[in-house]
């Protein structure tokens, strides 16, 4: 028969036993957690990476393109004294750079057609916040203009008038797109000035063209750090 200190002692053993045990179990189960955070983030910075990596490789629209023509007519007395174009009279390409010149898609080269606002049904507001789709196509290549407002406006009417608009639009390849170019974002300058050049209708001279809008390696930089967080991450929590 065991004595009444033998079951003391043994009590207290096995109270000791179970109590590492406890602990043993919790440190495992912090470690499991810690384990498991640390993955969360991996995980998270490199959605990031991914999510970067797509948007490079993507196929931007770049370069430029101008326009001219005989004319446009106005809504008011010559371009210093009007709020918008109401009409664009034989617009064409008078150059362009870049995507526009690809093999493989109807090229708007100089000289050839432009066909804005679908063919003159609507009146271009210089000052507008309302997209206006299909604002001008040329080749394979079709812009909407998001918005644009009048930089500079002034001189006397019929003498000195002049406009000066700029804006902002999506310029989008249509069509067979064989190089997989996706709709870009692009600026829009648009100006015009006395005297009339043209009758029936009285018209005035204009020049307008899209560029691109650089993104100063924004995007390049960001997924330059989005790769280095997932290195660090990874040395510092898995290693």
């Amino acid at each position: 028969m065991f004595s009444l200190i033998t079951i003391k002692k043994t009590r207290q053993q096995v109270g000791i036993g179970i109590a590492i045990v406890i602990s043993v179990v919790k440190q495992l189960t912090t470690t499991k957690l810690t384990k498991m955070k640390n993955m969360i983030k991996i995980a998270s910075v490199a959605v990031v990476a991914f999510a970067l990596t797509q948007t490079l490789q993507a196929v931007p629209i770049t370069g430029s393109i101008g326009f001219t023509g005989t004319g446009v007519t106005y809504n008011g007395n010559g371009p210093g004294a009007s709020s918008g174009v109401t009409s664009w009279v034989n617009p064409y390409v008078a150059s362009d750079t870049g995507s526009f010149q690809t093999a493989g898609y109807i090229t708007p080269n100089p000289g050839e057609a432009v066909t804005f606002e679908g063919n003159n049904t609507t009146t271009w507001l210089f000052n507008t916040t309302s997209p206006i789709l299909n604002f001008w196509v040329a080749g394979n290549f079709t812009f909407e203009l998001l918005s644009s407002s009048i930089t500079s406006q002034g001189g006397s009417p019929g003498i000195t008038g002049f406009v000066v608009v700029n804006g902002m639009g999506i310029i989008s390849a249509t069509g067979a797109n064989p190089a997989g170019f996706t709709p870009t974002l692009m600026s829009w300058s648009f100006t015009s000035q006395d005297p009339a050049a043209g009758a029936n209708p009285t018209s005035w001279t204009f020049s307008a063209s899209a560029n691109s809008v650089p993104d100063g390696g924004s995007t390049v930089m960001l997924l330059g750090l989005a790769l280095s967080g997932v290195a660090l991450l990874k040395k510092k929590f898995v290693a």
